[in-house]
């Protein structure tokens, strides 16, 4: 196998692949793309499509894309009379209204600390938006408003005055304050992100007393598991060695985000930069996080220029890039910022824009009843006198499924939303809409017989007219269903596989970005779920599951395997990515089955903690080949902690990940079967997840 450099990226293991800076091409009634370059991409996902918004000049600069690659110019989606320097944009969808949260200053003015956060809004993503209000009276800007697992929203931004007379260390800062509702914050900041390297110094010695100028900006909230990290940018955009850095805060204390405690990593003295310059790159920076079309994948996308261009102060050079966040253990990973050809985003099963015209759904879908048709990128249900529905053709046992939908109103009131899964009409699971009781309902219909409806209450301000976002994550009998990205209902139904679809009872309504992904992860809330999965195919060791981490031992040092089945023999494809992380008890052995076929042919990864190895070993009929060996005592590995093994089987090729090393080897005969665990001694294992691609 071949390792790869950071340099490098990720392998090919696809036909279908990018390169970076993303193209941008003329929209609509435009001869040429406005601009090709795109600084301080802000994405945004709404409906199935994607919408980036940057900082120009002019106003802000909007794009449009349905797979994250290629792009269209809308044009500007915001401007107001005389202003100028739209700096850092981010939107939000928030109840049928799009809020945008951007920097500007009067036009006749020079001074760009004249800079004031505001906000404006629209009924659309690309706009026109129409200014609101102003924040703050002083310099601020990069703000990321986000939702927490509440439903409650607080802003990040960036200001100078809290620490811009600091004698050390004076410089822009990070701060975090709650907000009232979209357009009004709490006006009770706290502290996120403070400069303390030098390596973060926009300018030296500005004020010709000593003092540098730090500048810490671009703040990107995100949560895995147990921890909340803080993206952000350091020293000048303009320098070549402008990065991407984070800070961890705990999430086990159940703190607000008002309330953290943020600490950089790897620490307040060291400089080990998320993202920097390389061979092909530099001045990266300014970054949000998307997920991919699969609903799975988390993508970064970050501005940066070519190395090999000279730099022009008076030239915007910045170009939009992209490349997959991953994860090494608690630590955040980017192989980048690559310049090479890498693989595209991995699509889901099945997915429905619904751009078609007319009468009728596509062939993924078998009507039940009603009047379907599409139009505008929506999918309409259009007659109220029937309970009414529309199924994929294929069915799904683990999954995520995406989907949009607002009501079409009427006085008799509606139930509308989907089906999370259908087998027949007296057979399935929906989780429906209903306007007259306000709430969210989810319940199951098996054989005839009802089970007990599970109920979320929705608030009065709730706009049905509008699309909100349903999303499903189940496991075998387990549903988690999030309303507008937060879980409102968890429940175990008895339908493990069945079609998914749109679903109306007696009302007219309309859906938007329908999208599925073969999918199956552990969580704290499906460990019973994901152990069914399971089974011991080697050995006689035991796992069991807690509080959403698995933890494996085999019997007197032998060797245990586990396979995992998460779907059905008709489902089952031949490409997908099997990813846990991994903490391995002292003298133990263990890693995961690549793909598992039989008892005489399979592909095993192994880390050896005596050996401070890794070795990967292709069995076929019962011949053992080792196709990797390699050494990690010299990484400084540390054994006592997390690590994030990942193993990606597509085409013919493997790819294997532990950490930051990265190996990959093409025509491997046998790839295809299932994925597990597999070992000697003991380990414990989380944030598992099998997606297939």
């Amino acid at each position: 196998m071949d390792k790869r450099t950071q340099a490098e990226g990720m392998p090919l293991n696809s036909a279908d692949s990018y390169r970076n800076p993303l193209p941008i091409k003329a929209g609509a009634g435009q001869t040429e793309p406005l601009t090709l370059v795109h600084p301080d991409p802000y994405v945004l996902k709404h409906n199935g499509c994607y919408y980036t918004y940057a900082t120009s000049e002019a106003g802000v600069v909007v794009l449009r894309s349905d797979d994250l690659l290629s792009w269209e110019h809308l044009g500007i989606g915001f401007q107001m009379a005389g202003r100028k320097n739209y700096w850092a944009p981010a939107a939000v969808y928030e109840n049928g209204r799009f809020y945008l949260y951007v920097s500007s200053m009067p036009e006749h003015i020079e001074d760009v600390h004249e800079e004031r956060l505001m906000v404006a809004v629209s009924d659309t993503p690309e706009g026109p938006y129409e200014y609101v209000r102003t924040f703050y009276d002083t310099f601020s800007l990069d703000a990321h408003v986000v939702k927490d697992e509440h439903g409650d929203y607080y802003m990040f931004y960036s200001n100078n005055e809290y620490s811009g007379v600091d004698r050390d260390r004076a410089g822009t800062v990070i701060l975090v304050d709650r907000l009232l509702d979209m357009v009004t914050p709490a006006g009770e900041p706290r502290i996120v992100v403070v400069p303390t390297i030098d390596e973060e110094i926009y300018e030296e010695n500005r004020f010709g007393d000593g003092r540098d100028w730090h500048t810490i900006e671009g703040a990107f909230y995100l949560k895995r598991g147990l921890k909340h990290y803080m993206m952000y940018s350091g020293n000048a955009y303009v320098r070549p060695n402008y990065f991407l850095g984070y800070s961890v805060a705990d999430a086990r204390k159940g703190q607000t985000l008002l309330e953290l405690d943020w600490l950089k990593y790897p620490s307040d003295d060291q400089y080990k930069p998320l993202l920097r310059k390389n061979e092909g790159v530099e001045g990266v920076g300014h970054n949000s996080v998307i997920r991919g079309p699969n609903n799975v994948d988390q993508w970064v996308f970050y501005h940066g220029r070519n190395a090999d261009d000279v730099l022009d102060m008076n030239r915007e050079q910045r170009t939009m890039r992209a490349d997959p966040l991953h994860w090494s253990g608690e630590q955040l990973y980017i192989a980048g910022p690559s310049y090479a050809v890498q693989p595209a985003p991995a699509r889901p099963a099945l997915r429905d824009l619904f751009d078609g015209s007319g009468e009728g759904l596509g062939g993924q879908w078998l009507t039940i009843a009603g009047d379907w048709s599409q139009a505008s990128r929506e999918a309409l249900q259009a007659n109220r006198a029937v309970v009414a529905g529309a199924v994929t053709r294929e069915r799904y046992t683990q999954y995520v499924l995406e989907a949009s939908m607002k009501w079409h109103n009427d006085h008799t009131g509606g139930l509308y939303g989907i089906y999370a899964a259908y087998l027949d009409e007296s057979s399935y699971v929906s989780v429906l809409f209903d306007v007259g009781r306000r709430v969210l309902r989810a319940q199951a219909v098996y054989k005839g017989v009802q089970h007990e409806a599970i109920e979320h209450a929705l608030p009065d301000t709730f706009h049905y007219a509008a699309f909100h976002l349903l999303r499903v994550e189940k496991t075998g009998r387990h549903y988690v269903i999030k309303l507008d990205g937060v879980a409102v209902i968890q429940a175990n139904f008895p339908i493990v596989i069945g079609s998914v679809g749109m679903h109306t009872r007696y009302t007219s309504a309309a859906f938007a970005g329908f999208e599925v992904t073969r999918h199956a992860a552990l969580t704290v809330d499906n460990g019973s779920s994901f152990a069914e999965l399971l089974e011991r195919v080697d050995g006689d060791g035991i796992c069991r599951v807690s509080s959403g981490e698995l933890h494996c031992r085999s019997h007197q040092n032998s060797r245990t395997s586990w396979k995992m089945q998460p779907f059905g023999t008709a489902e089952a494809g031949k490409n997908f990515r099997f990813e846990t992380d991994i903490l391995i008890k002292r003298g133990a052995s263990f890693g995961m089955l690549a793909s598992y076929s039989d008892e005489r042919n399979w592909v095993e990864v192994i880390l050896s903690r005596a050996a401070e190895s890794i070795t990967v070993t292709q069995r076929v009929d019962g011949a053992a080949n080792v196709i990797l060996t390699a050494s990690l005592a010299a990484d400084a590995f540390d054994w006592t902690g997390w690590h994030t093994i990942s193993s990606t089987a597509a085409g013919g090729s493997l790819t294997i990940r532990v950490d930051e090393h990265i190996w990959f080897a093409d025509a491997i005969d046998g790839l295809g079967g299932a994925p597990g665990f597999i070992g000697t001694g003991e380990a414990s294992f989380r944030e598992a997840c099998y997606t297939a691609l």
